[in-house]
């Protein structure tokens, strides 16, 4: 089955690929300017991006969009949906100023929202760890996935960005999404 997923980010594209393909689909990716909310839920806001497409897009295609962000156990719900802005205006400093003498501990939250034959359902992945404590403040603040070289997964002992592509995967939020999609839509072939 053909998903049409609207990101512009490559790495998300291709982690798609990699997570559907086992379930027989293609994912193609497809660009729009949404209006980003900034306020509410993780789930809300994929579903708000969802609703600025209803009308754009075919209803007989699978439609994905996803949003997601880390959380700091320290700062209950913070900074969530804002992590990009956040990071944008304070840094790694600010991360590390921020989080001085505090819990380190932190998760990913992701959502992938599907529209699809008027339908839209939600599936959520999550990553536990914790932010390393000694954050260098020479790290370059454009990396794709800024904090991939501070935070250590569960179970690891390297941080995301010291990991081989298998193992990010395994841990990836995104990926267990992902998998919940693939899975309900092989579901829903059956029925």
């Amino acid at each position: 089955m053909r998903i049409l997923f609207v990101t512009t980010n490559s790495e998300k594209l291709k982690e798609a690929r990699l997570a559907l393909a086992p379930y027989g689909h293609q994912v193609e990716s497809v660009d729009f300017d949404f209006i980003e909310p900034t306020n509410g839920a993780i789930e809300m806001i994929a579903k708000e991006k969802l609703s600025q497409l209803r009308l754009r897009v075919p209803t007989d295609i699978p439609v994905i969009v996803d949003d997601s962000g880390i959380y700091f156990v320290a700062y209950e719900g913070f900074p969530g949906i804002l992590t990009k802005r956040i990071f944008q205006q304070i840094g790694y400093k600010g991360i590390a100023k921020l989080l001085e003498n505090e819990d380190r501990r932190a998760y990913f939250h992701g959502v992938i929202a599907l529209m699809w034959q008027g339908k839209v359902r939600t599936f959520h992945g999550r990553m536990d760890g914790k932010i390393i404590e000694d954050i260098p403040h020479d790290l370059p603040s454009n990396l794709l996935y800024p904090f991939d070289p501070i935070f250590i997964p569960r179970g690891s002992k390297l941080t995301m960005g010291q990991l081989t592509e298998e193992e990010r995967l395994s841990y990836s939020y995104r990926r267990k999404a992902l998998d919940k999609l693939g899975k309900w839509l092989e579901e829903e072939r059956h029925e």
